[in-house]
């Protein structure tokens, strides 16, 4: 049956469910502590969190490509990825995850909390740009403070996180 009523229904269900999913999202997930130098530095990135960190920037990109807010102001910069506290960027990064609903809807569809999020993303940079510096001659090896494992993993997923990074406006 397609009368009025049922698609004003439609309709009000179509407006109503992001609204109610990123409430669920945020009541869903736990708070979650700030972030520590030594919880960045301990952290491993792996295939299991790679894959709904993936989801979950594919999400992001997709909520986010045509709106005005997200272009001048990204979610993600190259100066933030690269410059300052890790710590701080992390915090700033879940912020920002957190405030803004369609990617808070995005987290919850791929299963991840924003806390994983971030502290997978600052990590997967860090480990990036060690890579870049390794791959380029540029270090002969990955400098003291960098886990050796994330940069490996960088290496082995070096073309989907080339992609994930074009997806959010990185590269």
């Amino acid at each position: 049956m397609n009368t009025p009523l049922v698609r004003s229904r439609r309709a009000f269900i179509k407006a109503l469910a992001p609204i109610s999913l990123a409430h669920i999202a945020r009541v869903v997930q736990p708070p979650q502590s700030a972030f520590s130098a030594r919880e960045l530095a301990d952290y491993r990135l792996t295939d299991e969190v790679f894959r709904r960190f993936a989801h979950a920037t594919r999400l992001i990109a997709s909520a986010t490509r045509h709106d005005a807010r997200f272009e001048q102001q990204p979610l993600l910069t190259k100066d933030i990825v690269v410059a300052g506290d890790a710590a701080e960027m992390a915090t700033a990064l879940q912020s920002r995850l957190e405030g803004e609903p369609s990617v808070a809807v995005a987290l919850f569809a791929a299963d991840i909390s924003s806390h994983e999020y971030a502290t997978f993303a600052i990590s997967l940079f860090a480990a990036r740009l060690a890579h870049g510096f390794v791959a380029s001659g540029a270090m002969r090896r990955v400098p003291a403070g960098v886990a050796s494992d994330n940069v490996t993993f960088v290496g082995r997923h070096e073309r989907e996180i080339a992609v994930l990074l074009k997806q959010l406006r990185l590269e």
